[in-house]
């Protein structure tokens, strides 16, 4: 007699081995394997790298030389706001960037130029982490090169540089985050002149109150919207302390 053979086939569950303690073997090992590789160094799991976050507020002093003539300079910014004290052979002249407003006065005779900023001035706010010490921006920008590491001062620096027609400029900008200029030189081709700009005494994430950009009080104030500006400076020098940086009230590169 001939054996009946659903009786001895193997069920479809036994012959693919389908059986649930398998399937929840299996369960397991995968997302042990999963986790591994999500955890290997290297492994395309990994998180790339988080961007460092910048400063919010800057300080530094710059000693300022020309060859023959020097100036000291103390920088303060929030975002795109600015105060700048520079000390010009005596008379102590205040620069302040906020919004779109450029002043400048001299405190010896409490008088102060307000001028509003082009469009152009103001649009380049966006694309700056502070309104100064910004030479290495510039220089890579117009196609510098960086040519060497070294140090100075005994702080590593990386040695940036751009020669063209106008002549050479090198910045020393530090390699340790936030990778601020600790030099700027500048030779000019067509008057040989070489403009130096050492910074020092950096400081970063300062409590700076707002009161620091503001034009104090007992000054004496002329005002300006910009094409009234351009329009009288265009026939004779306006206000009694000078625009400092031009950059920031017209646009364009300093």
């Amino acid at each position: 007699m001939i054996e009946d053979e659903t009786r001895i086939a193997p069920s479809p569950a036994t012959s693919r081995g389908d059986r649930p303690e398998r399937r929840i073997r299996a369960a397991i090992l995968a997302l042990m394997v999963a986790s591994f590789v999500a955890s290997a160094p290297g492994s395309l799991a990994e998180e790339p790298p988080k961007a460092p976050t910048l400063p919010k507020t800057w300080h530094a002093t710059v000693f300022f030389s020309s060859g023959y003539s020097y100036r000291i300079i103390h920088y303060w910014s929030s975002g795109s706001m600015m105060r700048a004290e520079t000390l010009i052979a005596g008379p102590p002249i205040t620069t302040i960037i906020r919004g779109d407003r450029y002043i400048s006065f001299d405190r010896l005779t409490g008088k102060a130029l307000d001028v509003e900023r082009s469009p152009a001035a103001v649009a380049q706010d966006q694309g700056r982490v502070r309104p100064f010490a910004i030479e290495l921006d510039e220089l890579r920008r117009a196609g510098g090169e960086k040519i060497e590491d070294t140090r100075m001062s005994g702080v590593p620096v990386e040695v940036w540089r751009l020669t063209d027609d106008n002549g050479r400029r090198t910045v020393w900008v530090s390699k340790k985050e936030p990778f601020v200029p600790i030099r700027a030189e500048t030779f000019v081709r067509g008057s040989s002149q070489t403009l130096t700009f050492d910074y020092s005494n950096w400081g970063f994430d300062l409590e700076i109150p707002a009161s620091l950009f503001a034009l104090p009080s007992d000054v004496e104030v002329v005002r300006f919207g910009y094409a009234e500006f351009e329009k009288q400076s265009a026939k004779e020098p306006v206000g009694v302390a000078p625009i400092l940086y031009p950059d920031l009230l017209h646009g364009g590169t300093p």
